[in-house]
């Protein structure tokens, strides 16, 4: 083409001897098309770890959850170690994080038993790109980093102590916190090599992170104001602060009060 003074001028976009526009051919495709690198979740990258776990163990797995980019497996208590052995060994999940509970007062099973996991192996949720530096040299692998919820369901009408299988066969780790749970929620962790209370003392008989824990803690007999014993005071229990049996009394609604141990505390009608 020749413009109106008669000179030659560039060719437009798309035209014999211009850079081709994106998605032509001998351009670099965009992401997702052929020739570039499969984006996470689709052909080509590792399924999810929900999906993996359902396919292997489809009679351990009760439900599964996915939820911004969080996966949380719920499973039957008597698969809990077959799973977390596979997750461990075959998926990489190395690092136990965390285990808690949770006390559905009113459902059954009451409680939750909650185990957070982390892989940073390769089937971490990562795009399989390399990392480069300026010059296009690759550096290494991108990281993975892959974040996993278990889920437990334990207790039974009636049953005081619930039980399921300890995992520190698979992850020692687990041993304090099993033992936390145990003291604040009283389940029990069969196999467990020390399992005893690691907060509350070791005499102590009730387990303060249940619903049904009385939220003003057991009233003392007096004269202990406010539920503390002086440490000038022997209060005949040793040299501990626990509730006599003459004192062990749920007076959530403070029905009953005595103005001396409780100045100022008006009765409720």
């Amino acid at each position: 083409m020749t413009d109106s003074r008669g000179g030659g001028s560039a060719s437009p976009v798309g035209t014999a001897g211009s850079a081709p526009p994106v998605g032509t051919a001998g351009s670099a495709p965009p992401v997702g098309m052929a020739g570039s690198a499969p984006p996470v979740g689709t052909a080509g990258s590792a399924p999810p770890v929900t999906d993996m776990v359902r396919a292997k163990f489809p009679r351990a797995v009760a439900e599964t959850v996915e939820f911004r980019g969080e996966q949380t497996i719920i499973l039957a208590p008597e698969h809990l170690i077959t799973v977390c052995s596979y997750l461990r060994k075959d998926l990489q999940y190395t690092f136990l994080s965390s285990i808690t509970a949770v006390d559905w007062l009113e459902r059954a099973p009451r409680y939750d038993v909650v185990y957070h996991l982390l892989s940073l192996g390769q089937y971490g949720q990562q795009d399989g790109r390399d990392r480069r530096d300026k010059s296009g040299n690759t550096i290494n692998r991108s990281p993975t980093v892959s974040e996993l919820r278990l889920k437990v369901r334990v207790g039974e009408k009636s049953e005081e102590h619930p039980r399921l299988p300890t995992v520190t066969g698979v992850w020692p780790g687990a041993n304090w916190y099993e033992r936390e749970v145990y003291d604040l929620f009283g389940l029990m962790f069969d196999g467990h090599p020390d399992l005893r209370r690691i907060l509350m003392p070791a005499e102590w008989t009730t387990h303060p992170l249940r619903k049904d824990y009385p939220l003003t803690g057991f009233d003392l007999p007096e004269p202990h104001w406010g539920g503390q014993v002086p440490y000038d005071t022997d209060p005949g229990v040793g040299d501990l602060t626990l509730r006599t049996t003459d004192g062990r009394e749920l007076n959530e609604s403070r029905s009953k009060i005595t103005h001396n141990q409780e100045p100022g505390t008006l009765k409720k009608p």
